[in-house]
């Protein structure tokens, strides 16, 4: 492989040896056979990484895993990709990388969002555009969503081509540099590009998508996955039939932190949170970026009989946070009003009714956490089909009118055989493990636990 007088082994040999020492040119000749024996392992087992992948080219993250491999490092690369559209992409995909790190904590897992490595201007319009939809008109971006849902209307073709013009080369230049084992998607987006760049490439690289809601949209059937995570049996049923062509559909459940698994009990989170441990507790939530009528919702227990106390979570919006304040000191209950929150998982397990807007992520939370759910204004499209699922089920109700909220609480409150049916029916829904076993199964579809064995 090498000579002598190879000028890259002097040069190493010149930049680390000390220069009052001579070298005998035999010296040269032992060093670079001692590399080539140590290459040779190497690049075989990197050439076997790019031929998986039906690839002709050998890229720096193939050569990486390789030396990983060899230095018994066991350090499956993961990829789970997701967009900050709504907070329940983005959530779901930190739940399951928080399952790996409890399951696999040296895997080289990374969650990415799609849009930082596209076009700036697409990805401001992208995040935005869906914000303000859903805050001002959400009856157009109902029909948008039912409209495009349908077989006879789908997109595939120009929404394919434009993502050809999204200057998206920074997130194929990614791929190929982390060389990912596996990947996770907990959006339609990163499926839909990383499905173009495995037809480039030839790739067998597999590709799993998280289903986000309790209802199906034409817009995650796409080519090249290799597999689902879905909440139910009618979504894995509707896969099977709106043409998915993949065999493994898996029934695990929206993924939630893992924390919701080991969530301590009801009263003992109402003595941390400063809450009384008998009053009825309603939790009032409005989302991640506070959508919804909070203000309206919240006056109309200026009028409220029943002796409880409330939790009011109102996201990122400063100034909701001090009107909501503002109209929490005029009420006659306990209240405490809470911006963005870390702790959802405590303040719903402490709750015992939610009353919410029916995201899937923050909908599959409060059931981990056995809190039913009473809806308001659900948003036509996604929403409104997780609230069909959840009334169906017997794990919510419906507020039509938030002006008369407290009313309804009330009564709602009262009614304890109802509300305790509503509980059970949370309690069973309630996946609490769907990311540790999303993350499990992943790795065996993959056959990367397998790998893991063969290690030195």
């Amino acid at each position: 492989m090498f000579n002598g007088k190879n000028d890259f082994i002097k040069k190493i040999v010149k930049d680390h040896l000390d220069r009052s020492l001579t070298v005998d040119s035999q010296v040269y000749d032992v060093l670079a056979k001692d590399l080539e024996l140590k290459l040779e392992p190497i690049l075989s087992k990197a050439s076997s990484y790019a031929q998986r992948e039906n690839r002709d080219t050998l890229l720096p993250g193939d050569v990486i895993k390789s030396i990983n491999y060899h230095a018994g490092k066991k350090s499956p690369r993961i990829l789970i990709a997701h967009v900050t559209a709504g907070a329940g992409h983005q959530r779901a995909a930190e739940a399951i990388g928080k399952a790996y790190s409890n399951l696999y904590p040296d895997a080289n897992v990374k969650l990415v969002d799609t849009l930082d490595y596209i076009n700036t201007v697409y990805k401001k319009v992208y995040s935005n555009t869906y914000l303000a939809l859903v805050k001002h008109t959400p009856r157009l971006w109902g029909y948008i969503y039912d409209r495009y849902d349908n077989e006879g209307e789908r997109l595939d073709g120009k929404l394919r081509q434009s993502l050809e013009t999204l200057q998206a080369g920074d997130f194929r230049d990614f791929l190929d540099d982390f060389s990912p084992d596996a990947v996770i998607c907990t959006h339609f987006l990163p499926m839909e590009l990383i499905s173009r760049w495995k037809k480039k490439r030839k790739s067998s690289l597999p590709v799993y998508a998280v289903v986000t809601d309790f209802a199906l949209h034409t817009y995650w059937i796409v080519e090249e996955v290799n597999g689902y995570f879905v909440a139910n049996d009618d979504i894995k049923r509707e896969l099977q039939t709106r043409g998915a062509k993949v065999k493994d559909i898996y029934q695990t459940g929206i993924p939630v932190d893992p924390v919701f698994a080991v969530l301590p009990l009801q009263h003992e989170l109402r003595d941390k949170l400063g809450l009384e441990r008998e009053l009825p507790t309603v939790l009032l939530m409005g989302g991640g970026y506070g959508v919804g009528d909070m203000v309206g919702l919240l006056r109309s227990f200026r009028d409220v009989k029943l002796k409880m106390q409330l939790m009011v979570v109102c996201g990122r919006n400063e100034s909701l946070f001090q009107e909501l304040n503002q109209v929490a000191s005029t009420l006659p209950i306990p209240t405490k009003v809470f911006g963005f929150v870390t702790n959802v998982h405590e303040l719903m397990r402490a709750s015992d009714l939610m009353v919410t807007k029916p995201g899937g992520l923050s909908s599959s939370e409060a059931l981990a956490a056995n809190c039913p759910m009473m809806i308001m204004n659900p948003i036509p499209g996604q929403e409104q089909r997780n609230s069909d699922f959840l009334l169906e089920n017997g794990a919510a109700s419906i507020l039509h009118n938030v002006a008369d909220g407290a009313y309804y609480i009330e009564k709602l409150l009262k009614d304890k055989e109802r509300l305790a049916l509503m509980i059970q029916q949370a309690r069973k829904l309630g996946r609490k493990d769907a990311a540790m076993e999303i993350a499990r199964t992943v790795m065996k579809l993959a056959r990367l636990e397998e790998e893991e064995s063969l290690l030195p």
